[in-house]
């Protein structure tokens, strides 16, 4: 399976594309679109986007009464570690040795008290407050100490969940994910009696009825994941083009996209500590796992703990992998923290690959690390720019825009798109800043901004899609006749990749946001070229997620569409 650079474009061949988009729309531009000259390079920044990226974590020990929530997040992107050790009887405390005796200081198995609740909610209050993002996982070990057989009765462990599911529930817009622990050391699901497949979908599966589709849940292998979603013979049936496979998803449908995995074995070796099977016909191999998390996970966080390589072992835990298979399983978050030896390596080992603008040859200090951390998760990146040139009678702004998400992953929640339009001051020495007015395009969901999707046949890798994203806008604007305005497009609070500008007197009103260009308002033209269409709510949007795109091959010009390949005479290659 080759990975090296060749899958991936130079500039030269984002140039090619840029030209030859400007041909395959010649209809749309000739109708009053003009190219923007908007910087649409990568500008190799960190950016603050804390739904994604490198994770700090923190405990929290939920008492019966007197708890105290988080104060202070370690970190923007917090693994919240939650336990509720003392409401199981199986997880001991502490010894008490008071006079010479020792004496242990087991949990009492008992419905969730309404302090231990509040003191979660707060946390999470707490969290939004600092203008963080969570990553929660709740179980029974003692301060996450990895102690065995701390998990209560099964049917302790369901009243808990449905306890819990309130809250979890009404702070979807500060979670990321739920990994769903309850079982075992750190609530991994292992090292502990009591588990069983069975017990742990049951539970997972009452999580799923009792929270709402915004939440995200994940297991900790994908055996446990395909007994959650209703699958037995995984050895046999956990293959997404097998016929099991299509009728289970049939049948669970929007919840085989809710429901992965997180790894905290990630890359350790070829199994990944044995989250992935060696024995292929009772386990899912890594293969079939990937598979099924590059199709289904699409928008649901996947990631964990990277590990240094076990001895014997092959080693994958190199940037360099990630920038192959981070893209299939949609890698969002990592531990900061754990490993550190392996996480100090990749701080100093150089990256050694081009990869869309992060090439050695553009910042000779570029390590493995700042790749892997600027391409968890979603990475957007403005391409292409095309703005009415002259907004006319009708005061209808159009716009074609190509969106580049160059990220491991994809938005998990659908963030609201606006454009921000507002008065163009650049160069009018006027000591004031413009506030935007903001036009929502309801018609547009961020979550389909979809990243490279690579194709696996037999022994062949090709990259079918490289993450190209159209957008075309039209929505009706206010504006006064003669006068400039500068356009943004603003996706949440999301930051783009692309530099800044300076000096244009935004004022920065508008951002965090990507500069689009500038139109000119003028009620004396008459609009003409376009179909004519009123918009819907005021916008219309309309988004392609698989955008043909342009590669060249040798001598030929190959179109590709994510489905297909032509070349420019229309031929379908094979």
């Amino acid at each position: 399976m080759s990975i090296n650079g060749s899958h991936f474009f130079s500039l030269k061949r984002l140039a090619l594309v840029a030209l030859s988009f400007a041909f395959l729309h010649t209809p749309v531009l000739a109708a009053g679109l003009v190219k923007q000259g908007v910087d649409t390079t990568d500008a190799m920044a960190t950016l603050e986007n804390f739904d994604r990226g490198f994770y700090t974590p923190q405990v929290l020990h939920l008492k019966p009464s007197g708890g105290k929530p988080i104060e202070k997040p370690y970190g923007k992107l917090l693994h919240l570690r939650a336990e509720i050790s003392e409401f199981s009887s199986n997880a001991w405390l502490s010894i008490d040795t008071t006079g010479g005796i020792r004496d242990t200081v087991r949990g009492v198995s008992r419905d969730l008290t309404e302090d231990a609740l509040n003191v979660l909610q707060q946390t999470f209050d707490n969290i939004r407050d600092f203008g963080g993002h969570v990553i929660v996982r709740i179980c029974y070990d003692p301060w996450y100490n990895g102690r065995s057989n701390v998990t209560p009765a099964h049917e302790w462990v369901l009243k808990h969940v449905k306890q819990l599911a309130p809250v979890l529930s009404k702070n979807t817009d500060v979670i990321v994910a739920l990994e769903m622990g309850m079982h075992g050391a750190y609530g991994e699901m292992h090292s502990d009696t009591s588990i069983t497949y069975d017990r742990v979908a049951e539970a997972v599966n009452l999580m799923l009825r009792n929270t709402p589709p915004e939440l995200k849940i994940l297991t900790r292998t994908g055996n446990y994941s395909a007994k959650v979603l209703g699958f037995n013979n995984w050895g046999v049936d956990f293959h997404i083009d097998g016929e099991k496979f299509a009728e289970i998803a049939k049948a669970k449908g929007d919840t085989m996209y809710r429901v992965g995995m997180f790894n905290d074995g990630y890359l350790g070796t070829q199994y990944d500590y044995g989250t992935w099977g060696a024995d292929c016909k009772t386990s899912i191999c890594r293969e079939e796992g990937v598979a099924w998390l590059e199709k289904y996970g699409i928008n649901t966080p996947y990631g964990g703990e990277a590990l240094t390589t076990a001895n014997g072992y092959q080693v994958i835990n190199t940037p360099e992998f990630l920038a192959y298979e981070g893209f299939r399983t949609h890698t969002s978050y990592l531990n900061i923290q754990w490993n550190n030896n392996l996480i100090d390596s990749w701080k100093k080992t150089p990256f050694k690959q081009k990869d869309f603008d992060y090439d050695p040859s553009r910042d000779v200090d570029l390590t493995g690390f700042k790749y892997i951390n600027d391409h968890l998760g979603y990475r957007f990146v403005l391409r292409e720019s095309w703005l009415s040139d002259t907004v006319g009678e009708d005061h209808m702004l159009r716009a074609k825009l190509r969106i580049q998400n160059v990220g491991f992953g994809n938005l998990t929640w659908k963030a609201p798109v606006k454009l921000a339009v507002l008065e163009d001051l650049d160069g009018s020495g006027l000591d004031m800043c413009p506030m935007p007015t903001y036009y929502e395009l309801s018609d547009i969901d961020s979550r389909n901004i979809h990243s490279r999707t690579i194709s696996v046949a037999g022994g062949d890798t090709v990259m079918t899609f490289d993450g190209n994203n159209e957008l075309e806008i039209s929505v009706k604007i206010k504006g006064n006749d003669r006068n400039r305005y500068q356009v943004y497009l603003k996706i949440g609070e999301i930051e783009f990749a692309n530099r800044v500008p300076t000096g244009i007197g935004s004022c920065g009103e508008e951002q965090p946001a990507v500069y689009l260009g500038k139109i000119y308002v003028d009620e004396s033209v008459k609009t003409t070229g376009f179909a004519a269409r009123e918009p819907s709510a005021g916008s219309l949007g309309a988004q392609k997620k698989n955008a043909p795109f342009i590669q060249r091959e040798r001598h030929n010009a190959i179109i590709r569409d994510g489905e297909k390949r032509y070349k420019v005479n229309g031929a379908t290659l094979r």
